[in-house]
């Protein structure tokens, strides 16, 4: 037990010789500088293709989900007509209680 609390100890104390960092006291003006230069922007084309790419998706989700809703009822209606042509089970209707 006395070698791990000497182990604690050290682990605890081995921060005790160290010095604080000494920061450049031109860093901030030397930042501000590098970011203001850079106020490049991106080209129209990029822009223009973005936006348009977005429209695109969003206008393919909304038909996407309009059919998915219209056509879960007609694929229902359709799967109704095979199970009674073919007469099979429909298990949608089994009460097992």
């Amino acid at each position: 037990m006395n070698a791990k609390k000497k182990w604690i100890q050290d682990t605890e104390n081995s921060l005790n010789g160290l010095k604080t960092v000494e920061i450049n006291p031109y860093l901030y003006s030397k930042l501000l500088n590098r970011l203001s230069a850079r106020t490049e922007l991106a080209p129209s084309k990029l822009i223009w293709a973005t936006a348009t790419s977005f429209v695109v998706l969003v206008l393919l989700n909304f038909f996407i989900i309009k059919n998915s809703v219209t056509g879960g009822q007609k694929n229902k209606t359709e799967l109704q007509t095979l199970t009674q042509h073919f007469q099979l089970i429909n298990y949608n209707t089994i009460n097992y209680n």
